[in-house]
């Protein structure tokens, strides 16, 4: 009867270590909210296809109404390949129903515009010149490159209630300096971009009136270039993201985001707003 009693303990014992074995399932070591954003960003890395949507809108503090919505959709291919197509709101089919990634990005569509990027050294770029003034304005609405520059901040990361047994939500909040650091080199490669974009239409019209017509942008654009430049050099930015992880996977699902910039305009009048935008993520291969 010892014997047996022994025998038990032993099995329960052994059915004990094999149930707290990594990967059955059943109890898993808890891991860090870091942790969790390092296995999500491994898990998109290796990915060779998916797709993603989102949208975007600007918010006032005057108003608190949503300004210049528009929403976007992406598939990644081949790993390194990227295509990003953007709509206005509204644009549907033509059975009335709103499109999905899919067919958004097939067919173009009135009131929007597409670009094709490929990574390169940690870098997104544009597959052509002729695409190259649309880099700018699209770059920061590519949530693969979003989590890849996260990566690189200094950052807080913590875990949120709400996501229930399958996801696991993450606030990461950057740091000011970073944000503001980011949120300027953003602004920039905008302003490059319009500035490449409307130099290409004025070369295109030609004729005597070229050169006169690209002084007056030169002027405009530097007038501009100097009026952001002082207003952000004294301007606070806080940027929020939201990351949604699949725990079975460890897969990002959803990355939300709010960036808050609060500067003075040359009235010297304190303005605040918000850049919000929502990805989810979907179609992984």
């Amino acid at each position: 009867m010892f014997r047996y009693r022994n025998i038990r303990v032993m099995l329960l014992i052994l059915g004990l270590i094999l149930i707290c074995t990594p990967g059955c399932g059943f109890i898993q070591k808890d891991q860090t909210p870091e942790e969790i954003f390092s296995l999500a960003l491994s898990g998109l890395a290796g990915k060779e296809k998916l797709s993603f949507e989102g949208q975007a809108g600007l918010r006032r503090e005057s108003n608190g109404v949503f300004e210049n919505q528009f929403k976007f959709a992406g598939k990644l291919e081949d790993h390194n390949r990227l295509t990003l197509q953007t709509r206005l709101p509204g644009v549907a089919t033509s059975g009335g129903a709103q499109m999905s990634a899919t067919s958004v990005l097939s067919a173009g569509q009135p009131g929007g515009f597409s670009a094709s990027f490929q990574r390169k050294k940690g870098q997104w770029m544009a597959l052509s010149n002729d695409q190259e003034p649309l880099r700018g304005a699209l770059s920061r609405y590519n949530p693969i490159s979003q989590l890849e520059n996260i990566d690189r901040m200094n950052k807080t990361i913590k875990s949120e209630y709400g996501g229930g047994r399958r996801t696991q939500i993450l606030r990461i909040e950057l740091k000011p300096e970073d944000a503001k650091v980011w949120a300027t080199t953003q602004l920039d490669a905008e302003m490059r971009a319009m500035r490449e974009e409307y130099m290409r239409k004025a070369k295109a019209i030609g004729g005597t009136n070229q050169a006169k017509l690209e002084q007056e942008l030169e002027r405009v654009w530097k007038q501009g270039e100097v009026t952001m430049d002082k207003m952000m050099k004294q301007a606070n930015v806080q940027t929020v993201y939201h990351l949604t992880v699949d725990r079975k996977t460890s897969l990002p699902l959803r990355l939300s985001s709010e960036s808050q910039v609060s500067y003075r305009d040359m009235n010297n009048k304190k303005n605040t707003e918000a850049l919000v935008t929502d990805v989810n993520f979907g179609a992984y291969e």
